[in-house]
């Protein structure tokens, strides 16, 4: 009889390994329902038959158990497959595969017990595209885990929602992998509000989306690019070339940079637009002082205006844009005469009426110094030529901005772009380091962006050098939403182990892990070490730090009149488009070319957004 109970365990689970290929079990993305479904049936069944088998003979069950290293009720199961879909986008897929790598690696000839049922571990099937979750879910595909960017989170989270399956359990109970941590604690107070509602989590941040300047150190070393200590500030309109250090002279003393601390590495970058405009001037005599990817421009030139608005007006009047709820301060009317001599003017404050006069946010003065700041760098000819040409991938902006592969006059020393730039521009590095050129990703570094004047500046720096780790002095804006969460048709068996992953992916190891590959950051809180941090390029610890000292502006509200109209208010390449001479226009630095000048945009920016709010707005 014991070796009929042996053969008949054995026969057992070699028929549920066919039921599991059968019922499609771990197979592919779009099919991740049915698969959990049919293996979950399969695991229960047998789980049922084992354990009648089981006992009959205490000896057979003994066998049974210490051949699969599980409880008496155990019999061994190929891996579960957990179906993953990521954006691959321009964070590429390193880190997810070195996180799934690591997760089996921890998990292996473990036992995986979920609602009475055992899983040997679990093996994983990627999927890594670039597919809108917009356009994903009109077409059925269905995952078990995501990881998504571009999330309009008020469309798929409600009563009738199919998409995200509820992650409070997820994200409240104790971390495993973490004594006395949860995920819901990495969240800030901001992401809580917003991604909580009725009391339930439908997912937790993922990566962060920041656009910016990033600047090529090698390059401002060539021109000595950086401000002297003692320099004059009527220098800027008479004498730029003696606001620098001397060429060639990279150890003379420079002023202390944005964040007023001397010895840190923003020393001798400017301060202010003024600031920049003559850095600009400098650069110009020996290459393109700056760049974006022509045929991308709409879109990034879009998130480069909302970060530089940020930046002006600060997280406070930024946020307003999402909320409609407070007061808006920093609203103006700029006015300009034949001559081109602008005239700004304060207006009152104004108490916000999201439906009756949210429009007015248009008239932020931070907008109008973003468009000003635009232009003039247009009017001056301070941008590569490709900039403009719509054959100009962002990838082509890169590999000109890393290798140099244009003429020198045309190589940029600045790049408009998204923080996730080093991965995209993944290939590029590589031809440099086969050619010899050694940490190629240390010659950039994170721009930190100018303030409008020296009394703005001030205040940063003020904030900045403040032994308070409370202040945050820089103003950053997450245009992404980019977001981790479950499939709404996951059962609760693979729920549990969907859970597992996504709890060990948000330890600190693992975020810092991401950072480290990817040299940017995760939208949540965690620490890292210093050898952690020493791992990263220069790079990527500038941005790292640019972000522990930042206010975050988060392009989310959970109010009714942001859930009823996010798609229009965070289309970031419709928030700058302006109404101009009955016509509407979307990029602005087309406009600035063809002679318009950013008081003519800032109004037709307010004319479209009063049209906006009376014609689209529910």
């Amino acid at each position: 009889m014991k070796n009929f109970k042996k053969l008949l365990v054995s026969t057992i689970a070699l028929m549920m390994a066919f039921s599991m290929v059968a019922c499609g079990g771990g197979g592919g993305g779009s099919t991740s329902s049915s698969a959990g479904g049919g293996q979950s049936s399969s695991s229960s069944e047998v789980s049922s038959e084992s354990s009648e088998v089981s006992s009959e003979s205490s000896e057979a069950s003994s066998e049974s158990s210490s051949s699969s290293g599980g409880g008496s009720e155990y019999i061994p199961q190929n891996p579960y497959t957990l179906n993953v879909y990521s954006f691959t986008g321009g964070y590429g897929e390193d880190w997810l595969n070195a996180l799934t790598t690591r997760y089996k690696k921890e998990r292996a000839g473990d036992v995986i017990e979920v609602d009475g049922k055992t899983y040997d571990g679990i093996t994983f099937n990627l999927t890594k595209e670039k597919g809108t979750l917009e356009g994903m879910v009109g077409t059925g595909d269905q995952y078990d885990v995501w990881f998504q960017e571009q999330v309009l989170y008020n469309q798929y989270v409600g009563a009738n929602q199919n998409v995200f399956k509820d992650m409070t359990n997820v994200l409240t109970s104790e971390n495993p992998y973490e004594e006395g941590k949860t995920l819901e604690s990495k969240m800030t107070a901001e992401q809580k509000a917003y991604y909580m509602r009725d009391g339930k989590y439908y997912g937790i941040p993922h990566y962060a989306g920041y656009v910016g300047i990033v600047y090529n150190k090698k390059l401002f070393d060539a021109n000595s690019a950086y401000f002297a200590k003692d320099y004059e500030k009527e220098w800027l309109k008479t004498d730029i070339e003696s606001c620098f250090i001397p060429l060639g002279e990279l150890d003379a003393p420079r002023t202390p940079g944005p964040d007023g601390v001397e010895g840190t590495d923003d020393d001798g970058l400017p301060t202010t637009y003024e600031e920049f405009y003559a850095l600009c001037e400098i650069l110009s005599y020996t290459c393109k002082p700056i760049a974006w990817s022509g045929a991308h421009r709409h879109g990034y030139l879009g998130w480069f205006l909302t970060a530089l608005s940020a930046n002006n007006d600060g997280l406070a009047q930024a946020s307003l844009n999402y909320s409609f709820e407070g007061t808006a301060d920093n609203l103006i009317s700029v006015t300009e005469d034949e001559a081109g001599n602008v005239t700004i003017t304060d207006l009152d404050d104004l108490t916000l009426d999201a439906y009756n006069n949210g429009y007015k946010l248009a008239s932020q003065r931070g907008k109008y110094y973003a468009l000003d700041f635009l232009e003039t760098i247009v009017d001056n000819g301070w941008y590569a030529t490709n900039s403009f040409s719509i054959t100009n991938e962002q990838t082509d902006a890169q590999r000109d901005f890393v290798e140099g592969t244009v003429n020198a006059q045309e190589r940029a020393a600045m790049l408009v772009e998204g923080c996730w730039w080093e991965m995209e521009a993944k290939s590029s590095f590589s031809t440099l380091e086969q050619g010899g050129v050694q940490n190629a990703k240390d010659n950039f570094g994170w721009f930190p962006l100018p303030c409008i004047d020296d009394a703005d500046a001030a205040v940063r720096a003020a904030a900045l050098s403040d032994d308070d780790p409370t202040t945050k002095g820089y103003t950053l804006t997450d245009t992404h939403n980019s977001l981790c969460f479950i499939g709404a048709q996951v059962s609760d068996d693979v729920y549990a182990i969907a859970k597992d992953f996504i709890q060990f992916a948000y330890t600190d190891e693992s975020l810092a892990e991401f950072s480290i590959i990817t040299d940017t950051t995760k939208a949540v809180q965690y620490t890292m070490t210093p050898a952690q941090k020493a791992q990263m390029s220069a790079y990527g610890r500038s941005l790292m730090e640019m972000q522990e000292n930042a206010n975050i502006v988060y392009s989310f509200s959970k109010n009714d009149f942001f859930k009823n109209n996010e798609s229009m208010l965070v289309d970031y390449k419709g928030t700058y488009s302006a109404l101009l001479d009955g016509k509407q226009v979307d990029i602005a630095v087309d406009e600035f070319r063809k002679g318009v000048s950013a008081t003519k945009y800032f109004n037709g920016l307010q004319s479209l957004w009063e049209y906006k709010w009376n014609t689209y707005m529910v």
